[in-house]
């Protein structure tokens, strides 16, 4: 089963790159002793992938000379599965992805193929009763379809986690021959990294920015409000922002980043009033929002009191009430991407992982306020 397995993967390689145009009728094809070699496997498992395309009309043997492209095999149908956050209706106002799942569903169009598109989620609560089920329910549905393909957007890594919970659908499509690309986030813990592709941004240079935008208006006290998750992507950008810190020489004070319901009004106003910070960076725009309006209510003004500064540029974070400085994610870039992470990873399966992070832009608005003023004499 194995060597059949390897014989295929052979077989579609080399199918793919004639339908792709690297090698052209009458062009000769790489000899099985040089397949043999890039593969790392036997010339008789080699050599049933090359006698699958003769027997098609694809190439003809040409003795020593090797094996000759005769005609180019008919496009494949493709479908691919796409398991990603922020697809359903009531979602897509709070989160970027549903960008990046229509770039993919755009892009497959083009080729006249087919995405199966998921949203796992009934909320943006990580601890949603049901939600690993949902997962692995849809993964055994994109694999009992035979799809070529799955983007996955992880579970996020809870508090007592060392490992996301989609690891076991991981393995399941990894058991199944299906590849897989990771969009925005990885299955395992920051600073450690899997052996998967992923696409995502550079939040650690975008927590870099961030911090370094308010630090230039004059900011020194600068907190961090993040989810009580320990989402490889949270962990990141707080990472840049304690780098920031002490780049410009300002004390990085552990008791500055806080995790927990940045929904609930009581933590985040209990929090504000005991630290008292120049600025607060919130890890996504849908959560500074909330803290905007707590803030506004209890009488912080913002900015006079209080800088606010995030990450995303959801369509509302120019609504607000004061409109949201952040960090704009290329969502679309991020869909189109990990299409192309996908076509590169089933035309060469042993290539080593790949892993693509987008710059984010900073979008700088009345939220952040104007530069500190410095009194003559001091």
């Amino acid at each position: 089963m194995r060597k059949a397995k390897e014989s295929n993967a052979v077989y579609q390689h080399v199918r793919r790159a004639i339908q792709a145009g690297k090698f052209r009728v009458g062009d000769r094809i790489p000899t099985e002793r040089e397949l043999a070699a890039d593969f790392k496997l036997s010339r008789p498992t080699i050599s049933r992938a090359i006698r699958r395309l003769v027997e098609e009309g694809v190439i003809s043997r040409n003795g020593k000379g090797g094996s000759v492209v005769r005609a180019t095999p008919s496009k494949e149908s493709l479908t691919f599965g796409a398991i990603l956050w922020g697809l359903s209706r009531q979602h897509q106002e709070e989160s970027p992805f549903g960008a990046a799942g229509n770039e993919i569903l755009y892009r497959a169009s083009l080729e006249n193929w087919s995405v199966l598109l998921h949203d796992p989620t009934w909320s943006d609560d990580p601890t949603e009763a049901g939600l690993t089920s949902r997962y692995s329910t849809i993964a055994r549905d994109l694999i009992a379809r035979r799809v070529a393909g799955v983007f996955l957007m992880p579970q996020e890594i809870l508090a007592d986690q060392s490992v996301s919970a989609s690891s076991a659908v991981v393995n399941d499509f990894k058991d199944a021959e299906i590849p897989v690309v990771l969009i925005d986030r990885d299955i395992v813990r920051f600073p450690a990294r899997s052996s998967l592709d992923l696409v995502g941004i550079d939040n650690f240079g975008a927590g870099f920015a961030l911090a370094e935008h308010f630090i230039k208006l004059g900011c020194r006290r600068i907190d961090f409000l993040a989810y009580h998750t320990r989402v490889p992507t949270q962990e990141s950008r707080i990472a840049g922002y304690q780098r920031a810190l002490e780049f410009h020489g300002i004390r990085c004070d552990p008791a500055a980043i806080h995790h927990g319901n940045l929904f609930d009004r009581e933590f985040v106003l209990s929090t504000l009033r005991r630290r008292r910070p120049e600025a607060v960076l919130v890890v996504s725009d849908s959560r500074a929002a909330h803290v905007m309006h707590f803030a506004l209510a209890d009488g912080i003004k913002v900015p006079g009191d209080l800088r606010i500064g995030s990450f995303d540029d959801l369509a509302s974070a120019a609504l607000l009430p004061v409109p949201l400085t952040t960090m704009r994610q290329p969502v679309a870039g991020l869909g189109y991407l990990a299409y192309r992470t996908m076509l590169q990873r089933i035309e060469e399966p042993k290539l080593p992982p790949i892993r693509t992070e987008l710059t984010c832009e900073l979008i700088v608005r009345a939220s952040s306020g104007a530069p500190v003023r410095v009194k003559a004499g001091r």
